[in-house]
């Protein structure tokens, strides 16, 4: 969400789920519960694509960590045998 649907307000932020009736519409919905910190709005509503930037900045789902210098230091090649094991 970019601002509070009550007040405009940018001050919002992504509130819990409150009961196993909030957990279970989760699970069928793409959006969540946020709350409003200028005047205490709480509703569902989509997130914004901000937010999900900031994650992705942040290191969260980037991908697969590189592990080659790993590799590098236990002896191990691509081909699947061990260097140690060949010498």
């Amino acid at each position: 969400m970019q601002s509070c649907p009550k007040c405009r307000s940018t001050r919002i932020h992504r509130s819990r789920s409150r009961g196993w009736f909030e957990r279970f519409r989760k699970g069928f919905t793409n959006k969540r519960p946020h709350r409003c910190h200028a005047c205490g709005w709480r509703g569902w509503g989509l997130e914004s694509d901000n937010h999900r930037e900031k994650g992705r900045s942040a290191g969260i789902d980037c991908g697969l960590p590189d592990l080659t210098a790993i590799d590098e230091a236990i002896g191990f090649e691509r081909d699947g045998a061990s260097k140690r094991a060949s010498s």
